[in-house]
């Protein structure tokens, strides 16, 4: 019986199969490198476009809060006009009130009474004078409310330590000195009183007062 030596083609086959088994994994690590490269490029480019997405957002929300403030300042130069305009529009509207302010004051001073100081701040009248009795000043008080221009008329102070009216002066003689006294005036004897009144509001004004400052130039 011959004997085969079957010793070379085992090795060669041997060898054979390693070389495909490296080969084998040599594909295997270059096709799992390659993959982790393609994955790690998708995700880094996803990454990158959200970084971009990110940052194209923050430019608009600070392009967004310039632009909210501007409206801001432009609200607020709007309301500081209109408030300027309404204050120009107010004051066009009462400009004939002080004129029909001080006619009606002149009416209602009744007779036995005149006027020593007259005072006006803001919508509040004040008026000082001297009177032939408490009665007078109440004539005065009813002058005043009935007015349209004025209202919430009242007296603050009044002083009623008064004596009999007399009707004309009296001359005193000389003294022994040749000195004249001073004579002796019905005014001596009037009650002193401050009385305050308010000027009507622009919304209470009468129409007239509308009708004037348009024939004024301003505006009603």
């Amino acid at each position: 019986m011959a004997h085969i030596n079957l010793l070379p083609w085992r090795q060669a086959e041997r060898e054979r199969r390693n070389k495909e088994f490296a080969a084998l994994i040599a594909a295997v690590t270059l096709s799992a490198l390659l993959a982790a490269f393609g994955i790690w490029s998708y995700f880094n480019n996803e990454l990158q476009e959200q970084n971009d997405a990110n940052a194209l957002i923050e430019q608009e929300n600070a392009r967004l809060d310039v632009a909210l403030k501007e409206i801001d300042s432009l609200q607020q130069r709007r309301d500081d006009i209109v408030s300027r305009m309404q204050v120009i529009q107010d004051l066009q509207g009462r400009r004939p009130v002080p004129v029909h302010l001080w006619d009606d004051i002149a009416k209602a001073i009744p007779p036995a009474m005149y006027m020593t100081n007259l005072k006006r701040e803001g919508d509040l009248i004040t008026l000082t004078g001297q009177a032939d009795n408490p009665n007078v000043v109440s004539s005065l008080i009813r002058n005043l409310d009935s007015s349209e221009w004025m209202g919430n008329s009242a007296v603050n102070n009044i002083q009623q330590d008064i004596s009999a009216y007399q009707a004309a002066p009296t001359l005193p003689q000389p003294t022994a000195e040749g000195e004249t006294p001073r004579p002796i005036y019905p005014e001596d004897s009037y009650v002193q009183f401050v009385v305050t009144t308010q000027v009507a509001t622009t919304s209470k004004l009468p129409e007239d007062a509308g009708t004037d400052a348009v024939a004024a130039g301003g505006t009603p």
